[in-house]
């Protein structure tokens, strides 16, 4: 067994997602530790043959297990960075990188001789010739006569708020959970077998790690004789749960090499690529173990993330929700199924789970404000192929009417009237915010605190009555409701139902700054109701409770630390 584990030291993991600059990577890629190792090996006055010999032994031992805690990402903010002082001594990049090509080009002309040969050391001479005019004018004094002019203007843009300044983004990471400080990441491979020299030789190496991702990400690395239980382990079966997966990237044999290669082939140029494979990671299920119940309602999730748009408060999800219903039903055209509209052929309300519309907002942190993130396309838990295809053909036809051009994720408006327009995207990878991941409403747990109101099925009485007694008996007809519907989703009973006038998460809205919400026909008012709920075991999530549950009400979250 080998394990590695890195401390972050400043509590925090900068690295931007490989498909997206605008976010964070977590957990860390594997390719990006093995990069970290072999940066060290090279910053050695006098690399070592042995351990250039257990990168290489390293690189064959295959993806490994990794432990991480739940991270909350930062949300990015554009900073101007200042650039090099071009202005003083001039960019040479664009030349230098022009003799570059022009020298590999040189090397595969030799092989064929002749022609090729003669146009290939042309072209390098001219190449040539540019790049050493550009750096005479670069190094040129300003012209006699005109030092009033360019010299204050040149010798002023080296100060700092003269330098021209370009937008940067830092995404980053922060564990949740800051015990023991700082917090680490584990890397671990059950079957290798390294020799007392290897692993003598390989905590060497990872001890001249400082950093992992950006350089303001600071870590230690070291060795570990144990490894704790995996949080994310290697998948080949295609067959985890949606928001339990996530696509990292890992190496193989031939990784060291591959980067040796990149390196001179790439240098310093801006916009380089790791090499490294893709490898599908999935949460551990523990074997043996009866799942925990789960409900009508699937994990399998569409999650359209919020990209434009004013941020709006959690009292607006069932607007969006049904904005976002509209445009999925105008996009599949006439005949929308049922699966899509919630209603049957006949016009009256569909009998069976169909798909449900879940604005997800920020609740449950410390410095959660309940705006909506994004918005979950939620399909019941044994919904069939066509239903499925239906909403994946329902999708597909909104993201081609918005398409703009030659992007590969189009943006989805949302027209919300007076409150602007949203601009929604599909999310392909593992959202970096907790609240897109499906399993941050999905997973296993006994007690459980809503997001967003209730909208009650049956009117519990008057729930601020002055009479105590008839206060407690509407307080005990709402719980009474709340445990039906549980089990009219497929859950048990709960133990106990607690029914409150406050917002049991932080962020969450309070139930009197909601909207009216009617259902039914004749369409009447629903009482609504924030709400906790305790069960004997485990549930699974989702759990989507009452009258406003295909539109984003009645959405409860898993309490940590409580089962």
């Amino acid at each position: 067994m080998l394990a590695l584990e890195v401390a972050l030291l400043t509590g925090r993991y900068v690295a931007t997602a490989v498909d997206d600059r605008n976010r964070a990577e977590w957990p860390p890629h594997p390719a990006r530790l093995f990069s970290a190792l072999v940066a060290a090996y090279f910053e050695a006055l006098d690399p070592s043959a042995d351990e250039r010999a257990a990168l290489e032994w390293l690189e064959q031992q295959g993806p490994p297990e990794i432990t991480a805690p739940e991270a909350a990402a930062r949300e990015v903010v554009t900073v101007f960075v200042p650039v090099n002082d071009t202005s003083v001594v001039g960019s040479l990049d664009d030349e230098m990188l022009l003799v570059r090509e022009a020298r590999a080009e040189l090397e595969a002309a030799r092989a064929k001789g002749g022609k090729p040969l003669a146009a290939a050391e042309k072209k390098l001479a001219k190449v040539e010739s540019r790049f050493l005019e550009a750096v005479r004018k670069a190094l040129a004094p300003v012209p006699a006569g005109k030092e009033g002019k360019e010299g204050p203007t040149r010798a002023a843009s080296v100060l700092p708020e003269r330098r021209i300044r370009q937008p940067r983004t830092f995404p980053s990471s922060a564990p949740a959970d800051m015990a023991p400080a700082p917090p680490r990441i584990v890397f671990a491979w059950p079957s290798a077998t390294p020799t007392p020299e290897q692993r003598a030789t390989l905590d060497a190496l990872a001890a001249r790690v400082t950093r992992l991702g950006h350089s303001s990400s600071l870590v230690a690395v070291r060795l570990r004789d144990d490894r704790p239980e995996a949080t994310w382990i290697p998948d080949d079966t295609g067959r985890g749960h949606a928001g339990d997966e996530a696509v990292l990237r890992v190496v193989g044999p031939g990784q060291l090499a591959a980067l040796c290669a990149a390196f001179e082939r790439q240098a310093d140029t801006p916009g380089r690529v790791m090499p490294a494979s893709f490898q599908r990671y999935v949460r551990p299920r523990v074997a043996g173990v009866a799942s925990a119940p789960a409900p009508l309602f699937g994990d399998e999730w569409i999650v359209l993330r919020r990209v434009a748009g004013p941020r709006l408060p959690s009292i607006r999800a069932v607007d969006v929700a049904r904005t976002v219903r509209k445009a999925m039903m105008a996009a599949y055209g006439p005949g929308a199924p049922e699966i899509l509209s919630g209603h049957r052929a006949s016009g009256g309300p569909s009998e069976r789970p169909h798909l449900a519309y879940v604005p997800l907002p920020f609740v449950g942190s410390d410095h959660a404000d309940g705006a909506i993130l994004g918005v979950a396309l939620v399909l019941p838990r044994d919904a069939a192929r066509d239903e499925r295809l239906a909403v994946y053909r329902a999708l597909d036809a909104w993201e081609r009417q918005a398409r703009n051009g030659d992007e590969e994720t189009p943006t989805l408006p949302v027209h919300l009237g007076r409150a602007g327009e949203l601009a929604l995207a599909r999310l392909e990878e593992q959202a970096s915010l907790a609240t897109l991941r499906t399993a941050t409403w999905c997973a296993e747990a006994t007690s459980w605190a809503s997001a967003t109101p209730v909208a009650l099925d049956r009117n519990p009485g008057d729930l601020g009555a002055r009479d105590p007694q008839k206060e407690a008996a509407a307080y005990a007809e709402a719980e009474a409701t709340l445990a039906v519907a549980c089990e009219r989703i497929g859950l048990p009973r709960p133990a106990r139902v607690t029914v409150m006038p406050a917002a049991p998460l932080a962020g969450a809205d309070k139930v009197r700054r909601f909207p009216p919400f009617l259902a039914g026909k004749p369409p009447v008012q629903r009482v609504l109701v924030h709400a906790t709920l305790t069960f004997d075991a485990p549930v699974r999530g989702p759990i989507l409770l009452g009258a406003g549950r295909f539109f984003g009400l009645g959405l409860f979250r898993p309490l940590r630390g409580h089962g």
